[in-house]
């Protein structure tokens, strides 16, 4: 009972805390910032809406216009009352005067007091958590060095997940990791104010995972854990790849437990809790965020909320396929005979132990709970087909979601061809008698 309540108060914990930093994000308001954020929306306006970091390849694309939208909705400080500049997600959108193209507007950054001049746009469908952490970076920072310091806080995630992934004892599932995170083009992935959240709420959860599952266990339990990511990829995601935070770290978790010699069943049992746990606390969030918003601006504002999920779960009234939305996504790297080749070589590496114990003429076993990795990855296939809608419009980056495929699929590899008890017996045998 008492980790149950644990549990709870924690999950409470991080929902007071998500609304405090709304409402605490509006106390930051400093010359800088303002500086900085109209500087940032300048230079996006630059580099166009959707610039590519690789020419010819769609995962490279960045979604400036987003970012812009971010930076426009972090930095504004508008005249209205607290709460309704907490969960009402404005922005001042200028008109474009003379000469001057509908893009080159857009990036027009306008404080707030403005806007008579503008458009008043309110954005309160999502969470806007992004709000209070970056307007306190763009008090000390332009938004090149934030990019910068992005990247290289990513990279370091980067580093310390594979170095805990061989600490334990995970390096079979290292190139299928390094692969899946490539594919996400890091790169875009880190720069991007769109993609940027939920890539860094992956990497922060697979160490968690990897550095610390059992205290996890212990003290909370790792249902509550998953429930509490999904809280957080729904408060600071704008609905990219979001099943990434899922997928990952669920992966990792299901193989330290296939280590530990936990049966099929439990580890059934594991993948269900933790998946409903993320997405209940995904889903709750959300509502949450709805609720918050029909108190501060009335109920009719939910009606366009509704018609959004039916608009992004919808398949345009059968005028596009499902399944071929998520051949749409998987082509984005399917297509590309670099990616193609880079799959090849990392298939053969995570293919490599087992060749080795060919080689020493031993003999291999059918494991079959590695068919439970499979299961996140079917879960973000599933994610795709419901939000076709979603995933056709914007293919460049929910492609993303099935990086979480494809590292399932080599983790299943991994696990699924063991060497026989007897040899492991064997072999810890031998290795005993050489200690004495």
């Amino acid at each position: 009972m008492n980790k149950i309540l644990r549990g709870a108060a924690v999950l409470l914990a991080c929902v007071v805390l998500c609304i405090a930093s709304n409402f605490l994000a509006f106390a930051i308001d400093t010359p800088d910032m303002r500086q900085n954020a109209w500087q940032g929306c300048l230079m996006l306006g630059e580099q166009q809406s959707q610039p590519q970091t690789v020419g010819g390849f769609l995962s490279g694309q960045l979604d400036n216009y987003t970012a812009v939208l971010i930076l426009k909705t972090a930095g504004y400080i508008g005249g209205e009352s607290l709460p309704e500049k907490a969960v009402g997600g404005y922005r001042v959108d200028m008109p474009a005067m003379d000469g001057q193209s509908s893009w080159d507007a857009y990036c027009n950054y306008e404080f707030g007091e403005l806007a008579p001049a503008g458009s008043l746009i309110s954005y309160s469908r999502y969470w806007h958590g992004y709000t209070l952490p970056l307007r306190a970076l763009l008090c000390v920072l332009d938004m090149a060095n934030i990019q910068m310091i992005l990247y290289f806080v990513q990279l370091a995630l980067m580093i310390a997940v594979l170095y805990l992934m061989n600490r334990r004892g995970l390096c079979a599932l290292i190139p299928g990791f390094f692969l899946s995170y490539f594919l996400m083009m890091p790169f875009s992935a880190s720069i991007c104010l769109q993609y940027m959240p939920v890539s860094m709420l992956m990497l922060i959860a697979c160490a968690l995972i990897l550095g610390a599952d059992e205290r996890i266990e212990r003290a909370v339990t790792l249902p509550v854990f998953f429930a509490a990511l999904g809280l957080f990829t729904n408060y600071f995601d704008l609905l990219t790849f979001p099943l990434v935070s899922l997928g990952f770290p669920l992966i990792l978790l299901l193989a330290l437990r296939m280590r530990r010699g936990e049966c099929c069943c439990s580890l059934f049992g594991l993948t269900a809790l933790c998946g409903v746990s993320w997405a209940l606390g995904y889903g709750l969030m959300w509502a949450l965020k709805w609720v918050l918003t029909a108190c501060v601006f009335g109920p009719g504002v939910l009606g366009n909320i509704f018609v959004q999920i039916g608009l992004r779960t919808s398949d345009n009234a059968g005028s596009i396929s499902r399944f071929t939305v998520l051949m749409e996504n998987l082509n984005i790297f399917l297509a590309k005979k670099s990616y193609l080749l880079l799959i090849g070589l990392c298939g053969l590496c995570t293919l490599a132990p087992a060749a080795r114990v060919i080689a020493q003429k031993r003999s291999l076993t059918l494991d079959m709970r590695a068919a439970m990795l499979l299961l996140p990855g079917l879960a973000a296939c599933l994610w795709l087909l419901v939000t076709a809608n979603h995933a056709h419009d914007h293919t460049y980056f929910t492609y993303r979601n099935t990086t979480v495929m494809i590292f399932s699929v080599f983790a299943f590899i991994a696990f699924v061809l063991a060497p026989k008890q007897g040899d492991c017996a064997c072999r810890a045998a031998l290795r005993e008698d050489h200690r004495r």
